[in-house]
């Protein structure tokens, strides 16, 4: 994590896990929740796989974030697609907002993975202006004390 936009994004990646989680064991234990859940066993493997590319997309890996990213795309633009094709927008609207939800923020992340990767392999380091001349390296005098003491 380099960046303030990095922990964003993982953050809001495991809240969204945790509450996907929260909607799953309401479906499982027969609460009535707003948001539907198109198939409960599907649901139940994407959350164990999303777990494993939280972790790939902590650690900044290019395989998690496109995994996460296809998955999401995958699961959530085919619910969102047959919400809409019956016509059922206002009756699932809180749906209709996850699935939204869950495509963007899957978006974010590779594409904030992405462009981290280009930055990390284009920037230099911050002090190499300071340390890249010889002018700038310490003349010691003939004088000076060149012991290295050290505390124990």
């Amino acid at each position: 994590m380099e960046s303030v936009l990095d922990f964003l994004c993982g953050i809001f990646m495991t809240m969204f896990w945790i509450f996907r989680i929260v909607i799953a064991a309401l479906v499982f234990l027969e609460i009535e929740v707003p948001i539907s859940i198109p198939y409960l066993n599907v649901e139940i493997v994407i959350l164990f796989i999303t777990l494993i590319c939280i972790l790939c997309v902590f650690k900044r890996k290019m395989v998690g974030g496109i995994i996460y990213f296809l998955m999401y795309a995958g699961y959530f633009g085919f619910d969102l697609f047959n919400i809409i094709r019956s016509n059922g927008v206002a009756s699932n609207i809180a749906s209709v907002g996850t699935d939204f939800i869950a495509i963007i923020l899957a978006a974010m992340i590779i594409l904030n993975i992405i462009i981290s990767k280009m930055t990390k392999i284009s920037r230099k380091n911050n002090t190499d202006w300071f340390y890249d001349g010889k002018q700038y390296d310490r003349k010691l005098d003939e004088r000076a004390d060149k012991n290295n003491y050290r505390i124990y």
